[in-house]
């Protein structure tokens, strides 16, 4: 039953975060007009918003107008709660397990906003910063095995290292090489670890932003100078960390 559970919540916030990774750059309130096609307009009725099961049984397009559903929500809402099952399976309940949830879904949906509009606001970056500042309190009770300095220097490093390698970036390229969104969401998320987790899950980005990276501009998918968003690979480094090690 708690597995069962686990996978419907995984199945529900990947909808919803879905949702909002469209309507949050656009400015489309979240709660009106009720879930619709973005090309025909027209609305989404109840049965066709089933996670997983509708995409397959629409194959893939619209009701309506047989438009094609980006395959991308069909990952999400197969890969969110694929990666909730395995935490659970790896860690059990626990209060880790939320912490890891809430964030590996905060990323996710950023990651979403990011390569759409590259635009990360600051209600986007204070939930980041909400979960590390409650999973401090919750230290400073004695509820995690560590004591606060650990989830800071988690934070600490992160921005060191962020720091050095823009200030490295900038005078080399004479360009800001991320967005301000990027530099603080980074030592945010960092506060969910410590200092070595955290500068380790900045060496993985690098790694998977350069296999990334490389792989797109040899398939010529990009340019050479194309500008690629910052969060999917630091969001893939914090997966690699928490489910790996």
């Amino acid at each position: 039953m708690i597995l069962l559970f686990i996978v419907l919540t995984g199945l529900s916030v990947a909808s919803f975060i879905g949702s909002l990774s469209y309507r949050i750059p656009r400015n489309i309130s979240i709660i009106k007009p009720p879930s619709f096609c973005p090309i025909c307009k027209k609305r989404i009725k109840p049965y066709d918003l089933i996670p997983v099961f509708s995409f397959i049984f629409l194959r893939g397009r619209c009701r309506y107008c047989e438009n094609r559903i980006s395959l991308k929500y069909l990952m999400l809402e197969i890969g969110l709660p694929l990666i909730y099952v395995t935490l659970y399976l790896r860690i059990g309940i626990c209060v880790s397990l939320y912490a890891y949830c809430y964030l590996v879904s905060v990323l996710v949906y950023l990651s979403l906003v990011d390569a759409e509009s590259g635009l990360i606001r600051g209600w986007d970056v204070l939930s980041v910063w909400l979960g590390g500042g409650f999973l401090l309190f919750l230290s400073f009770l004695g509820k995690l095995p560590y004591t606060p300095s650990h989830y800071l220097y988690g934070a600490l490093g992160a921005s060191v290292l962020v720091a050095v390698s823009f200030v490295i970036t900038y005078l080399i390229k004479k360009r800001m090489p991320m967005g301000k969104g990027d530099l603080l969401v980074i030592p945010g998320a960092s506060l969910y670890f410590g200092g070595f987790e955290a500068i380790r899950i900045l060496i993985f980005s690098s790694i998977v932003g350069v296999i990334i990276g490389m792989t797109l501009i040899i398939c010529k998918k990009v340019e050479k100078n194309y500008s690629f968003p910052m969060m999917p690979f630091f969001a893939g480094g914090v997966l690699i960390e928490i489910l790996l090690f």
